[in-house]
């Protein structure tokens, strides 16, 4: 529709030049009829809308995926897990004084609660203010051992050992902290020396095996792990021993 040389838009009402195809306000076709033009403009603002339904497409179903990620636990802090010492191949512990195994050589703070800390420094304290008060001294050696300190244990225990030379439980638990910390030779060659003063003693023969095993001589450890059945057969770390030689 014309008028004064000007075209109505049959869409929006709007005038435009005599000379114009596409309405300037609506960009509807002139000439054409208003159904068609308003098909036209919806259609044309639907195109336009697409890539923001896209986008908001594509953001939802990043948020459902990270949502069902989480709820399944995928981002929770992953668990450190220990080898299972218990198998054949992995490594073995020694026993410490009362047949029990000693503290776990990949954690060796894991037992220094403040109590034990606590305690550690009193007798620190006490020994020092008593130097001939052995038994103090020997007890901090063992508390240190059993919370992982085996440095400090082994210096605590030479010191002991200076002025009791023959206490076998003394050297095998020296032993077993340098087990702990990976000295193999002076682990075997302590609890060799406390056999000299106490030929029988069974967990000495049996942690002898134990840092053979773990040293990669497993005929030495067969060896000592037999020394030690044949004490006494029926014990407890004779069946353990029984039981590393079955398995390996």
């Amino acid at each position: 529709m014309s008028k004064n040389n000007k075209i109505i838009c049959n869409v929006c009402g709007e005038e435009n030049p005599g000379n114009a195809k596409f309405c300037i306000s609506c960009g509807a076709k002139l000439g054409d009829s208003p159904a068609k033009e308003q098909a036209t403009v919806k259609e044309t603002q639907s195109k336009r809308m697409e890539p923001s339904k896209i986008l908001l497409f594509v953001l939802g179903s990043a948020l459902i995926g990270v949502l069902i990620l989480f709820v399944a636990g995928t981002f929770d802090k992953v668990p450190t897990i220990k080898a299972d010492q218990s198998g054949a191949n992995s490594q073995q512990t020694t026993e410490n004084r009362n047949g029990n195994p000693a503290a776990d050589p990949n954690n060796p703070h894991a037992g220094a609660d403040m109590e034990k800390l606590k305690e550690i420094t009193e007798l620190e304290k006490v020994v020092k203010e008593n130097p001939s008060d052995h038994q103090s001294l020997v007890k901090l050696a063992h508390l240190l051992n059993d919370t992982g300190f085996y440095s400090k244990a082994i210096n605590k225990y030479q010191e002991y050992l200076k002025v009791h030379p023959d206490d076998a439980d003394v050297r095998v638990d020296m032993g077993v902290c340098y087990f702990q910390i990976k000295d193999f030779d002076n682990a075997i060659s302590t609890m060799k020396e406390a056999l000299k003063y106490q030929p029988k003693h069974q967990i000495a023969h049996f942690n002898i095996g134990i840092v053979y095993f773990n040293a990669g001589d497993l005929n030495k450890a067969k060896e000592w792990w037999k020394k030690a059945i044949a004490l006494d057969p029926n014990s407890d770390i004779a069946k353990k021993a029984k039981e590393l030689i079955d398995n390996n």
